[in-house]
Parts: structure tokens; C-alpha cells; sequence
């Protein structure tokens, strides 16, 4: 069937009396639409007079209006004779009569360009799509037999044919006047809004400045029907569902470059377009009670009935309540669902699930296409073709050492996203040289994780008893635990740790002040390059009921354990006094444990997998006061307290309990002589040139004085600021010419220029 110029088409109706009803068919329609144009009188001709002032009037509010009713296909009626059989509702469920009414209607009908059969009533603003025409019939008696539920049975006879019906195509003055094409967009300033708050992609590039994305889309065949149909279809709205990392995004932007290359195709008719934007944009600046929810209607405006997608980034911002109670989504959702409006959005698979359990009907106006991580050999060329398009040189075997040490190290991300990430930082880097191989990567990884050469490098052993060497040099007399930490490192260095855990989780037993603390900052400045890069959560403040959700809360300004761990994922978390938490908080902690994952209070996924939990704890220790140093407790002790203080599936979680011993005299001597050498390099002192000698007598005394049995080694700190650092800055002040020298620290009687 030849294809006419796009332009109206008006179904005529003659009635019994001579007279004619004229109805303007429509492409589309809205669930808050009246209905479309329509006149009455005597003769064709006077029904089109009255159907272009009409139009005049509706185009001069809302010139995008006039897309709505322009056609290409062409359009014939028929006439079938139906049966139907009414049905009415008894205790809410429908009955079908036993008997059968005859109806005889007309319906148009016009060829797509997929083959499919659009088939109308317009004088009911109905329309079915079919694969087959032959199966109108049974189509039209069910579609009316439903509407007809429940309603009177003399409704029936509204259906039924009034005179001849028939479709014309019209082209009148209007269309030469108004010039506006049907097949361009909008123009700018008709589209504010969209202005406002979107990017253009497939604009963006049309002109170079969308990069196309490396290798060939990895799910086109789920999404390139959706943007290549007829263009007299709805499209469908898209969803991609996949880890962080996976590469959702860079699936849109091949979205973009393939409705790019579509336009270019389509010469003669417009291809949908892809704009930008987010749940944080569309709400910026919206202050006042009713502000955002007229920017999105209005969005919606510009957009319905244009066949573009609206990539909205995350889904579940979307549905997240403001402060009215209602939620972009709820907003979005109708027009959704009649074709007006198409969006793109991303989600991971937890945000999926949190996502259907807060609007399924919201989810379900989406096809979901699932993303997962590349193979290897999947990934290797395309990494090699993102590299090419640097100024660097990398080998072969660097390549796959990159993906080799992101697999093992960087759990919390995805491939190929991480990938790509790191070979920018790779190029970007300075002390990387032009020409890169597998140590240049190495080196590179390690600088840019933290993570310590000789544990990223398999060039360099890091055995045991070398990270047990480097935890003690600064945790004086716990050898034994500073050795099961190191053993607990070990599966991390060989790529061996459990891939869907937290890469150990040990805790800590042993009295106050003996060095668990410190032992944890060890760890992470072994492990990550910084002391620094721990998250302490003092369990003591959760031990009341409600108090889990602080560690799950999420917001501006908010410093909670989701937050800090999405911040930084490669870090120690420390969760000290584990005993005395809410057992709330340990139903919370069952899943970071066991699954190295938690969900925050928005639904979002928390990754744990790439930290190393510590717990700290007294159990175990005496409850007497020790009489002096070294107070013991036996290991059996604290694993019985630890196993009668905690559920056993908490318990089955923990990797090791590691006992730590009450410190001796030599110990907390050790410990003065570490603390000392770490004041001696304060700014102070340095930028002055002071150098500080402590005789061995004073050394003794300030370890007399910073060892108490029931604080352990505690109050140490406060002993070394107050006996010495305090005396020292005293001096310093009060002669400010004093510089390059050393000062002595003494015990009383010794000649020093600070006593203890």
C-alpha cells in the first residue's frame, strides 16, 4: 500500500438525517486528554471549515500540538458483523451472560511499517495494534465486551455502525501557514524546561563531543529494536540493571551514537533524540511547596509525543518521597504508561529489588536489561583500543597485569568500568614512563591504591613473618597477634581471600591500653599506605534500640558507617567494644560479616568487600584489678568468654579471635622509647632544628608513670605530653632564638634541661 505525505486524516460518519460528523484521528493519546477535534454539519466540506478553526485555536495555545494528527499511512474502513456476550459483576467477580448480542461496527484500519495492523474506532478514540487483521474481530469483541463490564446493556448499542464511515486524507491552508515540520524537534525555546534540566546527547555527538565508547554495544540486541521500530509506535522504556562499574552508562552513550546513526538514515523523518539529566537535577532550585512537580509536568509536556528518550541516570532517586510525600516517579508514571514520555535509567540489582518493593507498577513500565561483567577475553581488546587513544605505550603482558591486579585487589568495583578508570590514571600519571610494562603497572597500582608494592607485586615475597615483621614495628609486645593479623593478610597477597566476604575478620581480645587499636592502624597503613584509612565506629554509642540506623543513614553531612565505607571501600573498619552493642546492631552486622554488604537507608548497596574488620573487646580479661604488670588471662578464657558473649552465627563469621596478652615492663618501656622517637619528629622541633636526647633514667620513669593496671599502657600519652612535650614547648616559647640545638630530658637529679 503506497504511503501518502504525512498530513490529516478525518474519519467521516453519515448519519441517518444526511448530515455528517467529522473526527480528526489522532497518533497518540494522554490519560488527562479530552477528546480530539470533531465538528457536525451539513456536508464534507463545512465539517473542514469548522475542524481547521478549531485546530487554529488549539494550535495557537500549544503549536506542538499539531504532531499529534499528522499521518504518512494510509487508511481504509471495514464493516464486521460482531458477537457479544455482556457480562455483569456479582461479588466482585465478572458473569458473562448466556446470551449473545449481534453488533455490526466499522473500524479503520492502516498498515505500519513493521507489518503490524493499527486498527481504530475513532469515534471512541480506540486503537489496537495487530500482527494480523484477520484477527480484528475477535480483537474488537473482547476489547468491547471488557469495557462493557459492569455497565448497563444498553450500552452496547453505542457501537453499533450509524451510516457509512470512511477516512480522508485532508491537507488544508494551515499546514503551508504555520510552518512547523512535524518531522524536526521541537525548537529551543519551546523545550525551556528540557533545556533547563537535560543534555542533548545524540547533539553532543553529532558535533564530537559524546566520544563513542570503546568496542561494540554488549546488549544491542535487548535495546536496538526498542529505537528502530516504526516510527508510528510508543517506544519502550529501558532499564539497565548491573553492578557499579559494569558499564550501564556506556551502554546509554551507545544508545546515543546508534539513534545518531539512525537520523542519518532516516533521512526523511525524524529519529528520537536522547537527553540527559537526573533526580538531583530535575529538583535544584526548587524550594517552594508545588515548584518541582510543575517543572516535571512541564517536562513532560515538552517531551510527550516526540519519541525521546529521557535518560534519568539512577532509578531509585526517582522514587525516593520529598518532602509532600510524593516522588518524581509518581509523576513520571502515568505518562509512562500512556506513551507519552520514554526514559532510560540504570540500577544495580539490590536497587532493583528495593526498587519494586516501593513502586512495582513504576518498575514494570520498563524492559529490564541485565548487564554482567565481561569475560577476560572479552575485555583484553577493548582494553588495548582504550589504551591506543593515549600517548602512552603499553605492553601486552601490562595490560593484562592491570586487569590481573584489579580482579584481585579492587573486589568493590566492576570490569570493565575499573579498568578503564585506572589506564586514565595510568596515563595521567608522571612517574609512569612512556613505554609501560607489568612493574611500571605494579608500581603505578600501588601508588594510586595504597596498597604496599610487595603485596601487590609478584616480583616481591611478602611471606608471614615479613608482614608479621612490619606490623611490630610499631605494636610492641604482641608478637603473637601481630603474627595472626599477618597470617590473616596472607590470602589477600596470593589473590586466595574469599571473593564475596570482607578480606578478613578478626577480633581482638585482650584488657585496655595493650595495643588492639594500635595494631588496627597498623594494619591499615600496611595495607593501604595511611593509618588514616580506618573507619572507627565506638560500639558503646549504639547500645540502645534504634541505634542501628545511624550506622545505615545517609544524607548531607552525615558520617555514618554506609557513607564512609561507599567514600573509601579499600580500608580498615574497626568496630571497638563490639560487646557492648544493641543486639540490633549485630543483626545488622550479620550481612557486612558473612556477605561484605550492606544496604543503606536509601536502598542503596554499601560493598564491604574490600575492608578488613576488626572488633575489639574486653571479654575475657579479669575482673579483679591486676596487681602489677603482667596480669594474665589465658587464650582459653577469652575464647570462652567470647563464645558465651556472642550468637554462634555471628560467631561463625569471625575469622579469628586473637587474644592479646597484659604488657610487661620491657614492653611499656618499648613503647616509651616508639613514642619518643615519634615526638622527637614533630614540626616543632624539626623546624627548628631541636634535637632530643632522654637519658635512660628518665626513660624509666615515664614508663612507671604511663603503665597503670587497669588502663594498661594508656595513659602513657597523656604522661609524655604533660612530663615532657608541655615543659619542652614552655621552653621553646619563651626563647624563641633557641635553634639548633639539643635538648635533654632528665630524671631528677640528672643534669638536663627538662626533668620528669
Amino acid at each position: 500500500m503506497a504511503q501518502a505525505a504525512r498530513s490529516f486524516r478525518v474519519y467521516f460518519v453519515a448519519h441517518a438525517d444526511g448530515k455528517h460528523t467529522g473526527l480528526l484521528v489522532r497518533r497518540y493519546s494522554s490519560l488527562f486528554d479530552g477528546p480530539p477535534p470533531s465538528a457536525y454539519g451539513s456536508d464534507e466540506a463545512s465539517v473542514l471549515r469548522q475542524l481547521e478553526l478549531d485546530l487554529r485555536l488549539r494550535l495557537s495555545r500549544n503549536p506542538g500540538e499539531l504532531d499529534r494528527y499528522l499521518w504518512s499511512e494510509a487508511f481504509e474502513t471495514r464493516t464486521v458483523s460482531l458477537t457479544v456476550s455482556p457480562a455483569s459483576v456479582v461479588d466482585k467477580q465478572p458473569v458473562i451472560a448466556k446470551r449473545e448480542m449481534p453488533l455490526r461496527l466499522t473500524y479503520a484500519w492502516c498498515k505500519a511499517q513493521d507489518g503490524s495492523y493499527r486498527v481504530m474506532l475513532p469515534r471512541f478514540d480506540w486503537w489496537l495494534i495487530l500482527e494480523d487483521l484477520q484477527t480484528a474481530k475477535g480483537a474488537l469483541e473482547h476489547a468491547i465486551s471488557g469495557a462493557l463490564l459492569g455497565a448497563e446493556p444498553a450500552w452496547l448499542y453505542d457501537f453499533r455502525r450509524e451510516g457509512e464511515e470512511h477516512v480522508v486524507a485532508w491537507e488544508p491552508a494551515l499546514l503551508r501557514e504555520v510552518k512547523v515540520s512535524a518531522d524536526a524537534p521541537k525548537e529551543t525555546d519551546e523545550r525551556k524546561v528540557l533545556a533547563q534540566v537535560a543534555d542533548d546527547w545524540v547533539g553532543r555527538a553529532s558535533k564530537g563531543k559524546l566520544p563513542r565508547p570503546v568496542g561494540e554495544p554488549r546488549v544491542k540486541s535487548s535495546w536496538l529494536p526498542a529505537i528502530s521500530q516504526d516510527p508510528s509506535r510508543p517506544l519502550r522504556s529501558l532499564l539497565f540493571v548491573g553492578d557499579s562499574g559494569v558499564g550501564k552508562t556506556t551502554e546509554v552513550r551507545h544508545v546515543a551514537h546508534a539513534l545518531l546513526a539512525l537520523g542519518r538514515e532516516r533521512k526523511n523523518t525524524r529519529s528520537p533524540g536522547l537527553f540527559a539529566t537526573s533526580a538531583e537535577r530535575l529538583l535544584a532550585g526548587m524550594i517552594y511547596l508545588g515548584m518541582w512537580q510543575e517543572r516535571v509536568l512541564a517536562l513532560v509536556d515538552e517531551l510527550s509525543g516526540d519519541r525521546d528518550f529521557l535518560y534519568v541516570d539512577r532509578l531509585l532517586p526517582l522514587l525516593a518521597p520529598q518532602a509532600d510525600g510524593a516522588s518524581i516517579a509518581s509523576l513520571l508514571g502515568g505518562p509512562m504508561a500512556e506513551g507519552e514520555i520514554t526514559l532510560v535509567a540504570e540500577c544495580t540489582r539490590q536497587e532493583l529489588a528495593e526498587a519494586r518493593r516501593r513502586d512495582a507498577a513504576f518498575v514494570d513500565h520498563f524492559v529490564t536489561i541485565p548487564m554482567r561483567e565481561p569475560s577476560l577475553a572479552a575485555l583484553l581488546p577493548n582494553l588495548r583500543a582504550f589504551a591506543d587513544r593515549g600517548k602512552k605505550s603499553l605492553h601486552p603482558r601490562a595490560i593484562r597485569r592491570a586487569a590481573e591486579l584489579l580482579a584481585t585487589y579492587r573486589r568493590d568495583r566492576s570490569f570493565p568500568g575499573k579498568a578503564y578508570r585506572f589506564l586514565e590514571a595510568l596515563e595521567a600519571d608522571d612517574a609512569t614512563p612512556s613505554t609501560v610494562y607489568a612493574p611500571d603497572v605494579e608500581a603505578a597500582f600501588a601508588r594510586t591504591t595504597g596498597l604496599p608494592l610487595e603485596l601487590v607485586s609478584d616480583a616481591t615475597p611478602a611471606g608471614v613473618q615479613t608482614v608479621a615483621g612490619r606490623l611490630r614495628e610499631g605494636v610492641i609486645g604482641q608478637d603473637s597477634a601481630c603474627e595472626a593479623a599477618a597470617r590473616a593478610i596472607a590470602p589477600f597477597k596470593a589473590g586466595l581471600g574469599p571473593p564475596d566476604r570482607p578480606l578478613a575478620v578478626l577480633l581482638f581480645a585482650g584488657p585496655t591500653g595493650v595495643g588492639k587499636t594500635e595494631l588496627a592502624k597498623r594494619i591499615a597503613g600496611y595495607l593501604f599506605g595511611d593509618d588514616k584509612r580506618m573507619v572507627r565506629v565506638d560500639m558503646s554509642e549504639l547500645s540502645t534500640p534504634g541505634s542501628a540506623s545511624r550506622l545505615v543513614a545517609t544524607g548531607r553531612g552525615v558520617r555514618s558507617l554506609a557513607e564512609s565505607v561507599r567514600r573509601e571501600p579499600l580500608a580498615v573498619v574497626l568496630f571497638d567494644e563490639v560487646e557492648k552493642a544493641h543486639p540490633e546492631v549485630f543483626d545488622l552486622l550479620l550481612g557486612v560479616l558473612g556477605e561484605g554488604r550492606m544496604t543503606d537507608d536509601s536502598g542503596r548497596f554499601v560493598d564491604f568487600r574490600m575492608t578488613f574488620v576488626i572488633m575489639t573487646s574486653n571479654l575475657g580479661a579479669r575482673d579483679r584489678d591486676p596487681v602489677g604488670f603482667d596480669g594474665r588471662t589465658s587464650d582459653a578464657d577469652y575464647l570462652r568468654a567470647v563464645r558465651e558473649a556472642f550468637r554462634p552465627e555471628l560467631l561463625g563469621r569471625i575469622d579469628q579471635v586473637v587474644p592479646f596478652a597484659s604488657l610487661r615492663p620491657d614492653a611499656v618501656r618499648r613503647i616509651v622509647d616508639l613514642q619518643l622517637a615519634g615526638i622527637a619528629k614533630r614540626e616543632g622541633f624539626t623546624r627548628r632544628g631541636i634535637a632530643l636526647r632522654v637519658s635512660e633514667a628518665a626513660r624509666d620513669r615515664l614508663a612507671e608513670l604511663g603503665y597503670e593496671p587497669r588502663y594498661g599502657a594508656r595513659p602513657l600519652k597523656r604522661v609524655l605530653e604533660g612530663r615532657v612535650v608541655t615543659p619542652l614547648a614552655a621552653k621553646l616559647a619563651a626563647d624563641p632564638a633557641l635553634r639548633h640545638r639539643t635538648l635533654r630530658v632528665g630524671a631528677e637529679g640528672e643534669d638536663a634541661d627538662v626533668h620528669v
